[in-house]
Order: structure tokens, then C-alpha cells, then sequence
């Protein structure tokens, strides 16, 4: 186990961690587990034509499986993909809020010109 690649940490805490494993024969898989607590094991087998089938393997009780089509979009809401969120500095949120006033501001001017150009043009003013 001298050459096993790092743990991927899962999850909000970082307390599940994702271990890649490969087999004497080649085949491939993830272990998720707590600690030194297994709690799932994710691998493929022969499907139909060339496509696999995802095997997941709950360890205990504790393991939810969803197969409804929104457990994935439940999980991208919850935050980006990636390393964690970098701080957006304090210059460019000011600048984002000038524009967005600048925006406000135009369309308000804008409105206000074609009403009254309107309302002159009907006789209305």
C-alpha cells in the first residue's frame, strides 16, 4: 500500500474520505469510509454491449441510495465543484455594486424619456 494514491475527502466536513483501490487482477474501485470505518464501495461490472454497470455496495446501515434524477442536482446546489471558495475582494464587489446601480440608474432615465416623449406625442403632458 506504499503507492496508493491520496484519500479524496467527501462531503461538507471532509470526515468521509474516498480511497482509491485496484486489485491483483486490475479491477478498480473506491472505498468510502469514516475513519478507518468502511462504509461503501463503489466499482463497475460487464454491462450490456460496451457500457459498464456502477456498482455501489452499502457496508451499514448508514448508507442512503437515491436513484431518483434529482440527487445530483441536489448535490450541485449545495456548492461549486472545485477547491473552496476563494473570498471575492472588496474592490470588486464595489465596482459590481457601482454597475449595477449605474444599470439601475440608466434604465430609470431611460424609462422616464420614452414616457414623457410618449405621453408628448399623445398630447397626454
Amino acid at each position: 500500500m506504499e503507492d496508493a494514491p491520496a484519500p479524496i475527502p467527501l462531503g461538507p466536513t471532509g470526515r468521509l474520505q474516498a480511497q482509491p483501490l485496484t486489485n491483483a487482477t486490475g479491477n478498480h474501485a473506491v472505498l468510502v469510509r469514516e475513519g478507518d470505518q468502511p462504509r461503501a464501495l463503489l466499482t463497475a461490472e460487464s454491462g450490456a454491449g460496451e457500457r459498464q454497470r456502477v456498482v455501489i455496495v452499502p457496508l451499514d446501515n448508514d448508507v442512503e441510495l437515491r436513484v431518483d434524477g434529482d440527487a445530483m442536482a441536489v448535490w450541485l446546489s449545495q456548492g461549486s465543484i472545485g477547491p473552496a471558495r476563494a473570498s471575492v475582494p472588496a474592490w470588486a464587489s464595489a465596482i459590481g455594486f457601482v454597475l449595477v446601480i449605474a444599470v439601475v440608474f440608466f434604465a430609470l432615465l431611460g424609462s422616464f424619456t420614452l414616457f414623457n416623449w410618449l405621453f408628448g406625442m399623445l398630447g397626454w403632458v
